[in-house]
């Protein structure tokens, strides 16, 4: 068996992808094709992607799978919090599977950072962004919620290539 992995009814899946499906059992959630499929995407790669990206590659991993029944698997996987969504601007919402594991008792908090020139999307810590979390909601009284909309601006890349096109 592969390191890292865990058997589960003849075949290995994943960390995370079992233990969000031990999530959906101990809520007594359904572990249907598509819910599985949809884990199974995010957990395989750090890319942020968006809803029909996601419809697309568990396409594949369960042919037959309905594009409308992806849509739901994601809204009800977050809201069971086992997946997380980002607005980017001028985009598609991107998500993320967020799903502790016993070698990782925590999911990495990350905010989002989308470069307005090249539509890069940058993962950064949320604790980067304490500071100001903390004076808006000193200064104003407004909870800033940073993973759920990427914060606009320059790449370093576009910054070192010239001016922006951005009109900042």
């Amino acid at each position: 068996m592969q390191a890292g992995k865990v058997m589960l009814g003849g075949s290995t899946k994943p960390p995370r992808v079992q233990a969000a499906l031990t999530v959906l059992r101990e809520k007594h959630e359904r572990v249907t094709r598509a819910r599985q499929a949809v884990i199974e995407v995010l957990d395989s790669t750090e890319e942020h992607l968006a809803a029909d990206e996601i419809v697309a590659r568990a396409e594949v991993s369960a042919p037959g799978v309905h594009r409308a029944t992806v849509y739901r698997a994601l809204s009800i996987l977050g809201d069971l919090g086992l997946v997380t969504h980002t607005h980017v601007g001028g985009s598609a919402t991107v998500y993320h599977l967020a799903v502790p594991t016993l070698s990782s008792p925590a999911t990495t908090a990350h905010a989002h950072l989308q470069c307005t020139k090249c539509q890069a999307v940058i993962d950064i810590s949320a604790e980067a962004l304490d500071s100001l979390i903390a004076r808006a909601d000193r200064e104003v009284g407004f909870l800033v919620e940073p993973h759920h909309a990427a914060l606009l601006g320059l790449c370093a890349d576009c910054r070192r290539s010239g001016p922006s096109e951005t009109g900042h």
